[in-house]
C-alpha cells in the first residue's frame, strides 16, 4: 500500500464521489511523494511489526543501502545486535499503545558496518477505522553532534585538570615555603652546633647523619617547589636531541637490563631554553616511569622532533599557546593505564601498582609548565603509554616566560662587615643572626620591607651585604630591592626564600 493511501484515506459515500476521490488522492499522494523525496531528514515508513515498507533517499544515503535491498525485509538489518532490536520492538509498541511522538536515541548499523548515534522521531500512520497500520521514524545522525559534545566534555575535563593543578600547585609552594623555613632552622641550628663543638667525635657523628636527613627533606622541598613552579632555574640554549644522548647513559642504569631504549634524535632540531639539571630530573621520572610500567622488559623509545602548534591544537591543550616547539616523546610498550589514573599521574604522590609513590611526574608536570612548555600523556591498558613533553623553541619565544637570573658564586665566610637581614620568620632570623655572629659580621634586622627601606636610607655607616626575604609581610622583596638598591647603588643583595634563592648584585 502505497504512502499517500496511508495517510489519506476519505469516505467514499457513492460512485461519483469515489471518482472525484480517487483523483484527489493521486494528487494528494503525488504531492506528498514529492514531501517525502525532498526532505533532508531520513525517514522510514515501517510495518507495526517492525518490516520496512518505504523510505526517501536521505535514508538510503544514510544507511547505505537502496530502498530494494530494505523493503519488506525486518528492520534488525540496520540494528547493532538482536538485544538492540528487540529494545526497538519495545519502543515501536509503546508508539503504538500511547498513539503518541514517540522520540528516542539509539547506535544504528550502516550497510558497511559503521556504527552512529542516531535520534528517532516516531510517530504512528493509523486507518479510518483507527487501526495501527504503520510508523514513521525520522532518523537523524548524531555523530557530528556527539563528536562536537565530546570534544567540549574533554576541554571542560582538561580545564578542571588544569585548575586541579593549580591549586594543588598553590598548595605545595605554600608548604614548600614553610617547610623550608622549618628546615632552616634545623640546619642552622646543625651548623652551629659543628661551630661550637669542632673536635667533638660523638656531636659530629650525630650531626652528620641529621645533615644527611636535611638534605633529603630539601631535595623534597625542591621537587615540591619544581611541582609548585615557584622555584628559580638556570636556563641555558641547548639542542634537546644533544641533551637526551647525554642524558640517558646517566639514567639507563636505573632501570631494568632487559628493558631496551631506542632514540630518534635528529640533529636539526630547534634550540630550546632550558635548565639542564631540571630536564634531567623529567626525563628520569619519564623514563622511570615507563621502564616500571614495563615490569623490567620491553622497548622504550625517545624522540624529539619540531612541532608547529596552531591554534585550533593549542585550544585543546589549556595553557598551551601556538607557535614552534621541539617536542620529547617517550613512548612504551608496557600495560598501560586507565582513564582515572591518567587524570590523577601528575597529582604529588599518587600511587599505582607499578608507579612509586613520589613527586617525579608531579615535578616534571611544574618544570615543564615553569619553561612555558606542556606535557600530556596518553595512555590505554595494555596497549602502553606515550608521554609528549613540548617545550618553546627559541627561534619562536625569544623570552623565557620566567626571568632568568644568574647566580654568582657568594661564599660568606668569616670576616668583617655588616649584614642586613630582612626576615619576618623570627626563627631563620636567629639562626641566620647567630651564624652571621660567629662569623665575626655585624648584624641588623628588618622585619617588614618598610624597616629595611627605612634601614637603608637612615643607617649611618657602610652595609656591606643584604639578606632579603621575597615574601615579606607588607611589601614583596621584588618590591623592595629596587627601593634599598636605589638608596644604596652598591649594595651586594642575595634574595632569598621558602620558594627560591636568586641572587643579584648590586
Amino acid at each position: 500500500m502505497e504512502l499517500g493511501v496511508f495517510l489519506f484515506r476519505p469516505l467514499i459515500r457513492n460512485r461519483a464521489d469515489f471518482k472525484q476521490a480517487e483523483e484527489t488522492l493521486k494528487k494528494s499522494e503525488v504531492w506528498i511523494r514529492n514531501i517525502f523525496k525532498s526532505l533532508k531528514e531520513a525517514v522510514f515508513v515501517i510495518t507495526p511489526d517492525r518490516i520496512f515498507l518505504d523510505m526517501n533517499e536521505a535514508a538510503q544515503e544514510m544507511f547505505g543501502y537502496t530502498k530494494e535491498e530494505l523493503v519488506n525485509r525486518p528492520s534488525a538489518i540496520v540494528h547493532i545486535d538482536h538485544e538492540q532490536y528487540l529494545e526497538f520492538g519495545k519502543k515501536m509498541e509503546e508508539v503504538i499503545n500511547k498513539g503518541e511522538i514517540t522520540n528516542f536515541q539509539f547506535k544504528m548499523r550502516r550497510k558497511n558496518g559503521e556504527i552512529f548515534p542516531s535520534e528517532h522521531t516516531a510517530s504512528l500512520m493509523v486507518d479510518n477505522e483507527g487501526k495501527p497500520i504503520g510508523i514513521v521514524s525520522v532518523v537523524r545522525d548524531l555523530s557530528e553532534q556527539k563528536k562536537i559534545e565530546e570534544e567540549k566534555e574533554k576541554l571542560q575535563a582538561q580545564l578542571q585538570q588544569a585548575h586541579k593543578m593549580e591549586a594543588i600547585a598553590t598548595l605545595a609552594g605554600g608548604i614548600a615555603h614553610e617547610f623550608n623555613n622549618a628546615l632552616t632552622g634545623v640546619v642552622g641550628n646543625i651548623e652551629l652546633l659543628e661551630m661550637r663543638l669542632p673536635d667533638n667525635k660523638i656531636v659530629t657523628e650525630h650531626t652528620e647523619a641529621m645533615k644527611s636527613s636535611s638534605h633529603r627533606m630539601a631535595n623534597l622541598t625542591s621537587q615540591l617547589l619544581a611541582y609548585a613552579r615557584g622555584g628559580s632555574y638556570q636556563a641555558k640554549t641547548i639542542s634537546l636531541s644533544d641533551f637526551v644522548e647525554e642524558t640517558l647513559p646517566v639514567i639507563i642504569p636505573n632501570i631494568g637490563p632487559s628493558i631496551r631504549i631506542d632514540t630518534d634524535l635528529p640533529r636539526d632540531i630547534f634550540k630550546v631554553n632550558v635548565d639542564s639539571a631540571q630536564m634531567q630530573m623529567v626525563l628520569s621520572a619519564v623514563v622511570s616511569n615507563s621502564s616500571e610500567a614495563l615490569g623490567g622488559d620491553g622497548r622504550i623509545r625517545v624522540i624529539t622532533s619540531n612541532e608547529e602548534i596552531d591554534a585550533e591544537f593549542a585550544k585543546s591543550q589549556p595553557g598551551l599557546r601556538p607557535g614552534r616547539y621541539v617536542c620529547l616523546t617517550v613512548e612504551d610498550d608496557g600495560e598501560g593505564m586507565d582513564e582515572e589514573t591518567v587524570n590523577k599521574i601528575f597529582d604529588p604522590f599518587y600511587t599505582t601498582k607499578f608507579m612509586g609513590r613520589g613527586l617525579g611526574m608531579a615535578a616534571a608536570y611544574g618544570i615543564i609548565r615553569n619553561h612555558g612548555g606542556w606535557i600530556s600523556v596518553d595512555s590505554e591498558q595494555y596497549k602502553g603509554t606515550v608521554v609528549r613533553i613540548y617545550l618553546p623553541a627559541i627561534e619562536a619565544e625569544k623570552k623565557v616566560k620566567k626571568e632568568i637570573i644568574t647566580e654568582p658564586k657568594l661564599d660568606i665566610a668569616e670576616g668583617e662587615g655588616t649584614v642586613l637581614i630582612i626576615e619576618d620568620e623570627e626563627m631563620v632570623m636567629n639562626v641566620t643572626r647567630a651564624v652571621l655572629v660567629r662569623l665575626g659580621y655585624h648584624i641588623l634586622e628588618a622585619k617588614t620591607g618598610k624597616e629595611a627601606i627605612e634601614i637603608a636610607k637612615t643607617f649611618d655607616g657602610q652595609i656591606d651585604l643584604a639578606l632579603l626575604d621575597i615574601k615579606l609581610p607588607d611589601i614583596q622583596g621584588d618590591k623592595v630591592y629596587p627601593l634599598i638598591m636605589k638608596a644604596r647603588p652598591n649594595l651586594k643583595v642575595i634574595v632569598c626564600s621558602g620558594y627560591s634563592i636568586d641572587t643579584a648584585q648590586g
